[in-house]
């Protein structure tokens, strides 16, 4: 029981004994290692050597690319005669209509769909020059299939004059023909038209 009273008594000394010894050791150190740290520039271990090469007389003759003119700020206008003399005129276009892919136009029959495609244009097809040097008449009949935009985009004999060459001339002029957009409840859709010829020497078609 004595014993651990004496290391008790003592244990505050050992401690103040080693901050002090320790304090000691740290102020060495400090004064010890250098205060300043020169730092020397990297150089190689080994020379290298500069090999230049003169270019082939094609590279030299390449021109060099023309400067490129940047744009001009804009500047205020000082009055308002100016602002009228620099407008731009109005750019008059057509406007563009945007065809639906072919998934989702439907092909409705035309007895069945609601507001029918009506004739715009349906120009005089060209009588061939061999049919009538042979005095050669009939009717054609083409049917045509009526786009979105009113144009047509198929064209094929419905019913034949028996002369191929009058029956190519009505489907020429078939597919230059123009009707207005189908529609079937409040969608434009595409429909089948009956369009028929008649060439005749005597002031027909």
């Amino acid at each position: 029981m004595k014993r651990v009273l004496d290391w008790d008594s003592y244990y505050t000394v050992y401690i103040r004994y080693s901050a002090i010894i320790a304090l000691l050791i740290l102020n060495l150190v400090f004064f010890l290692l250098p205060r300043e740290f020169i730092y020397q520039a990297y150089q190689l271990r080994r020379e290298t050597i500069t090999i230049a090469e003169q270019l082939p007389p094609e590279l030299e003759k390449l021109a060099e690319p023309p400067p490129v003119e940047r744009p001009k700020l804009p500047v205020a206008a000082e009055s308002p005669e100016e602002i009228e003399a620099q407008t731009i005129e109005r750019t008059e276009f057509q406007e563009i209509i945007k065809k639906p892919t072919e998934t989702d136009i439907p092909v409705v029959p035309y007895w069945v769909v609601e507001v029918k495609p009506q004739p715009i244009s349906i120009p005089k097809p060209s009588y061939p020059d061999l049919a009538r040097q042979a005095g050669v008449e009939g009717n054609v009949v083409v049917k045509a299939l009526v786009d979105v935009d009113g144009t047509i985009i198929d064209a094929e004999i419905l019913k034949s004059s028996g002369n191929n060459s009058l029956d190519q001339a009505a489907l020429s002029a078939a597919r230059d023909s123009r009707f207005s957009a189908a529609k079937q409840r409040d969608q434009f859709v595409r429909v089948w038209v009956s369009i028929p010829f008649k060439f005749s020497l005597i002031g027909g078609k």
